[in-house]
């Protein structure tokens, strides 16, 4: 299913299988999850020149490496799984501009109250906060042209296996919700998601879209701390997951793409009490 969602909706053709020479300026160094942020040089093949997270193979390869620290390596497809090996400095390079968003004043955390906000759904009708109360509901960011398969269709692949779960449990179902925010409110207009909610196989009754200003979508990202910079036509930008409470309150926070649909499904358990 992920890749053939990532045919649908992704203009470059997926990468041949192999290992691809890689050039780049290190723009953050490697986090807890293992990624690293590189502003890369085209990449023949594969994509054009962006700064994206690679996921490291070897995480102590890459512990070295600092901001600016311009780096070749091996970028390893295939399929759905794509890693970085073989870290060699070669240089230095000025420091990174700054990101074109502020950051946030205050970053959400656990146990805090979720941002007021107001959107549209995948219909065009406005979705607010007052719309989630009284249901668990799993949040997070993407948008309809990602490039990566381990970013944004990924996610909506781990949605869409949250929604199995959810339809499949009664209680759940009564009492669950997901919701996909946009990261690219100028492109993804209502008809755009919803079209991309039926490409994913979205019950729209359980798994819903939002979009908004950009001011709005800024606004939420810089809440919950989401890097987001655009290059050319695509994103560059972190993922962040969100389960809020029926009353709410955020209660559960997963950065990048390592959480697994049955350490979800089990908070949200937890939270409405099954």
């Amino acid at each position: 299913m992920l890749l053939a969602l990532a045919g649908l909706l992704v203009v470059r053709a997926p990468a041949a299988d192999g290992v691809h020479p890689v050039t780049g300026v290190v723009r953050q160094a490697i986090d807890a999850d293992g990624y690293i942020r590189i502003a890369h040089d085209n990449i023949p093949g594969v994509m054009p020149a962006m700064t994206m997270a690679f996921r490291v193979a070897r995480p102590a390869e890459a512990a070295r490496l600092v901001a600016d620290d311009r780096v070749r390596f091996e970028l390893h497809t295939a399929g759905d799984d794509w890693f970085a090996t073989a870290f060699v400095v070669i240089g230095s390079s000025a420091p990174a501009p700054a990101a074109t968003e502020a950051a946030p004043r205050r970053r959400v955390r656990e146990g805090d109250a979720m941002p007021e906000f107001s959107l549209l759904n995948q219909d065009g009708a406005p979705l607010s906060l007052a719309a989630l109360r009284g249901h668990a509901t799993i949040v997070t960011f993407i948008f309809t042209r990602c490039p990566v398969p381990e970013y944004c269709p990924a996610l909506a692949f781990r949605f869409a296996e949250l929604q199995k779960a959810i339809l499949t449990d009664d209680r759940l179902h009564a009492q669950a919700r997901l919701l996909s925010i946009t990261l690219d409110p100028t492109f993804d207009r209502p008809a755009v998601l919803k079209s991309y909610g039926e490409a994913v196989g979205a019950d729209l009754a359980v798994w819903q879209f939002a979009t908004g200003t950009p001011a709005e979508i800024a606004a939420l990202t810089k809440a919950f701390a989401v890097f987001t910079e655009r290059n050319g036509l695509t994103l560059d930008h972190t993922l962040c997951t969100v389960l809020i409470g029926p009353d709410g309150t955020v209660r559960q926070i997963w950065r990048g793409n390592g959480w697994k649909t049955p350490e979800v499904i089990a908070a949200v358990k937890a939270v409405v009490g099954s």
